[in-house]
This record gives C-alpha cells, sequence and structure tokens, in this order.
C-alpha cells in the first residue's frame, strides 16, 4: 500500500465540517445561555415578588390587629395616612366607690405586673351602663382631662371596704382566682360603676415618613420612638385610611375633634408596598382590609 492510501485511510475532519461543528456550538451554547439567563430573572421576580406581598401582608396583619382591638371611643387622631388610638392592653372589672384619684379594679393576676405603665398609657372605663357603655376620660392623649400617671397597688380581696368590693366581685367573677385586685391611681381617673369594664392602654401611632429617599410606614408604641413596620411603600399614599360611620357613610380626613372620631364606626386600610430587589423596583403588591371598631 502506497503512502497517500494510508494518508486516506487514516480520515479526520475536513475544514466545512470543523466550520459546521463550531456553528451548531455557538447556537447551542446561546440557546443554553438564554435559558439560564431567563430562569434567572424568573427567580429574581419571584423573590420580588414575594418580598412585597410579604411586606405588605405583615404590615396589614399588625395593623389591622390593632385596630380590631382598639374602642370607638380611643381614637386619638385619625388621616388619610395616619391614625393614633388608645390600644386596649389590660382589661378589667371596676370594684366600684372610686375616687378621682383612686379605683379599686379587678384584673387578670399577671396583667397588671407585666404592662409598662408611662407617659403614654392610661385608664379607661365605661361611666355608663352596660347597655349604653359612655367611655370616659377624654381619650386625646394631649388633653389636660386624661386620665394619667397611672399606678397599679395590689390590694388584699380580705381587707378594707375596696378591698371588700373587690372581693365580692371577684368570687363571681373568676371562681378561679386567676384575677387579682388592684388600685389604679393617679390624675383624673374615672369613677366607674361596680361591674362595669376597664381597660388600661398604650398610645399607638402609625405614620408615614421618607427614610434615605424611601416612604415607609412607621409604628410608635407608647412613649417609645418611631419604628419602622414596613416599606418601601409606593408613596406617601403607600399607606391608605378611609373612615366610615356606622351607616356607612364616609368621614372626610383629617379628624381631630373628638365628637366627630367617635362617629368612626369602620376604617378601610389599603397597604401597598414597591420592591427593594435590584432591576424590580417597580413591582408593587397592594392589600386592602376593611375593619369594624369595637362600640
Amino acid at each position: 500500500m502506497s503512502s497517500a492510501s494510508r494518508l486516506r485511510d487514516r480520515g479526520g475532519f475536513t475544514l466545512v465540517e470543523v466550520l459546521v461543528a463550531l456553528v451548531l456550538a455557538v447556537l447551542l451554547g446561546g440557546v443554553i445561555f438564554q435559558v439560564v439567563q431567563g430562569e434567572s430573572r424568573f427567580a429574581t421576580v419571584q423573590s420580588a415578588r414575594e418580598e412585597v406581598q410579604q411586606n405588605s401582608r405583615g404590615a396589614l396583619e399588625i395593623l389591622a390587629s390593632e385596630l380590631r382591638a382598639a374602642q370607638g371611643a380611643g381614637l386619638v387622631s385619625a388621616d388619610t395616612n395616619g391614625i393614633s388610638f388608645l390600644l386596649p392592653r389590660v382589661w378589667g372589672i371596676s370594684c366600684g366607690g372610686g375616687t378621682n384619684t383612686a379605683l379599686p379594679v379587678i384584673f387578670p393576676a399577671a396583667g397588671g405586673s407585666v404592662f409598662d405603665l408611662n407617659s403614654a398609657s392610661g385608664l379607661m372605663g365605661n361611666t355608663g351602663t352596660k347597655a349604653a357603655p359612655v367611655w370616659g376620660p377624654s381619650p386625646n392623649p394631649t388633653a389636660s382631662n386624661r386620665a394619667r400617671d397611672i399606678t397599679l397597688t395590689a390590694l388584699n380581696p380580705a381587707l378594707g371596704v375596696d378591698g371588700n368590693a373587690c372581693a365580692s366581685i371577684r368570687s363571681t367573677a373568676d371562681a378561679s382566682n386567676l384575677m387579682k385586685a388592684y388600685t389604679v391611681g393617679g390624675t383624673n381617673i374615672p369613677i366607674v360603676p361596680a361591674g362595669n369594664t376597664v381597660y388600661l392602654y398604650q398610645l399607638v401611632t402609625y405614620t408615614v415618613d421618607v427614610s434615605n429617599g424611601e416612604y415607609w410606614i412607621y409604628r410608635t408604641l407608647g412613649s417609645g420612638s418611631p419604628q419602622p413596620l414596613a416599606g418601601p411603600i409606593d408613596g406617601a399614599n403607600g399607606l391608605a385610611l378611609a373612615y366610615y360611620t356606622s351607616a356607612g357613610a364616609g368621614i372626610a380626613a383629617p379628624i381631630a375633634d373628638l365628637p366627630t372620631l367617635t362617629t368612626v364606626a369602620r376604617i378601610g386600610v389599603t397597604v401597598k408596598t414597591r420592591s427593594r430587589t435590584q432591576g424590580n423596583a417597580n413591582l408593587t403588591d397592594t392589600q386592602v382590609t376593611s375593619i369594624t371598631l369595637r362600640n
């Protein structure tokens, strides 16, 4: 066999075959790159969507749960992008026989000891009847006639006139002895008839403010500093509040006077958050709910 024949028998790729293989490899690589890039974009969008949904739902759940606990007579101020109200922390029963500086009350045994009394806390009580409650004093935390400088002193139900009154109520209201008698001291304490409901509260305020160029929902509890709750939200109206009477009529905000505040029976809440994930700043999520206040 000649040398030329042996060379031909070795085989190999021609230049055309090599070029075709290169073109196919480039096309296949491009397809794979597009698939991977698409999956990455999808994962980023999903992450951004979960982020805004968690922010909006979390903020709405906290605000809604606290508003549902609030009394209608406990609203302090109401605006389209913010609200202040008295959040009940400990509920109790008046023993009666109180004065404007002291009221014997039955609270859960653990309630009085864990409640944080400060400049933004106080006492509200039903000074009317159970059928027609009249809550007092004024819920406005800046008003001079609000119950303030609150103190709690444990009572021995077996001692004193007030103690005997509390012992009688406790024996009927809580046979398991899980309630405890206290004297609520302070200034402008409401005179609440025996058997009527009272509660210790903390002032809660929700506002919208700007941080590093972004709008956030802030929450202030008691006398503390405003703390960021959720964000960024979609501008100043990322938290939107609407107010209605029991008949469904809208009430124009802002509302600051107490007679109008006491007519608020339902609050519509809208929270719209914006994504912070890179490349998805325009992705938003909106959550809406309606809260009916206690009477």
